[in-house]
């Protein structure tokens, strides 16, 4: 037993242990290449065809009316600045209907933004727990701690959308609103000078089924990782930004908030806004949305767009990812070919191991016997 333990020993030592060291033959390379060929190919053809099939209507707003006054200068007695877009549906959109609002030029995956929060203040641990250095450089204001702190919560998507529709069979006269907001008590209005009834609207802003907020974020998000803490003394919800704008900071566990938590992976992102549920917007539809507008991209040169959009099984549009697997596909096939043509009319053998020369052996030893 010692010595077979001492044999084992030194063949592991010299490297010499049994092991399976499979020969990419022409045959094995070719039925690889067949496999990704007939695997990939249908996988990216009906990517492209559920893609195709995603009906979206993108409209730039930053540029439009009073929008397009807004920058980082203005303060709350200038601010929201309120425009209108307008325009008709080519296709039919049936519900759920999604609502977003499109940020281009904006790195919210830059890791000095993305690192600036408080992960135990946001999950409930306590709001004054661990806030530094994490929230660092935007942990206090005016000597209270800010309830979420840091640049990833500070810099929170402010403006607010509210839809309406005129269908196009003539039923109604004039245009449907699918969020109130006309009268000061109705859920989306937001005109005049009234800060204090600004926060009470703009912190909810929905209606249910019609403009609804409710369910935009992850389940896992609202479960578990976004909770709310009243605020204690010298704690408050406002940091630099929202002294400007006028607007408090929402709680951590308001759905809006917490989509924008969501670092988006590049530069141009859109990010859900609201969802329509019950109604129906079949084409032709002449489509309004109201924009109050707070936050600011041309100092930085971004831009600012809503997305209406009808969703298939697969999502969103992504072309990108579907000729992925087709490329892939062609490489492969075009690989088999020229590979099967090599081996069928190459000059010589392929894969004949006893062409391969070891340095650890005789030069007059062959690898593998011939009879």
């Amino acid at each position: 037993m010692a010595q077979q333990q001492g044999s084992g020993m030194a063949s592991f030592k010299q490297q010499e242990l049994k092991a399976w060291q499979p020969v990419l033959t022409p045959v094995a390379v070719i039925a690889m290449l067949l496999v990704v060929f007939v695997v990939f190919l249908p996988i990216g053809i009906v990517l492209e065809d559920c893609s195709n099939r995603v009906i979206e209507k993108s409209v730039r707003y930053d540029e439009v009316g009073a929008c397009d006054q807004v920058d980082a200068s203005l303060d709350y007695t200038q601010l929201p600045k309120t425009c209108t877009v307008e325009f008709e549906l080519e296709h039919d959109y049936e519900p759920p209907i999604y609502f977003y609002y499109e940020l281009k030029n904006f790195y919210q995956n830059h890791r000095r933004f993305t690192k600036s929060k408080s992960d135990p203040q946001l999950r409930g641990d306590g709001n004054t727990e661990q806030t530094s250095p994490a929230c660092d450089p935007l942990e206090t204001y005016r000597g209270n701690t800010i309830v979420p702190c840091g640049l990833f919560p500070g810099s929170f998507f402010e403006d607010r959308f509210t839809m309406e529709y005129d269908p196009p069979d003539g039923t109604h006269s004039g245009f449907i609103p699918l969020c109130p907001y006309e009268n000061v008590t109705d859920p989306c209005h937001f005109w005049g000078n009234d800060t204090e009834k600004w926060n009470q609207n703009w912190a909810n802003w929905s209606v249910p089924g019609k403009w609804q907020k409710e369910g935009i974020a992850w389940k896992t998000d609202v479960e578990s990782k976004f909770k709310y803490v009243p605020l204690s003394g010298g704690q408050i919800n406002q940091g630099p930004r929202q002294n400007q704008s006028g607007l408090d900071l929402p709680r951590p566990d308001d759905e809006d908030f917490i989509v924008w938590m969501r670092a988006a992976a590049l530069p141009h992102f859109r990010k859900l806004h609201r969802v329509i549920k019950d109604t129906t917007l079949s084409k032709g539809t002449t489509v309004r949305v109201h924009i109050a507008s707070w936050f600011p991209t041309k100092d930085f040169g971004g831009e600012k767009w809503i997305t209406i959009a009808k969703t298939e099984w697969c999502g969103g549009a992504n072309h990108a990812l579907a000729w992925t697997y087709i490329v892939v596909a062609c490489v492969a096939i075009g690989l088999t070919v020229t590979f099967a043509i090599l081996l069928l009319f190459g000059s010589r053998k392929m894969a004949d191991v006893n062409r391969f020369s070891w340095h650890n052996r005789p030069t007059n030893s062959a690898l593998v016997s011939i009879s």
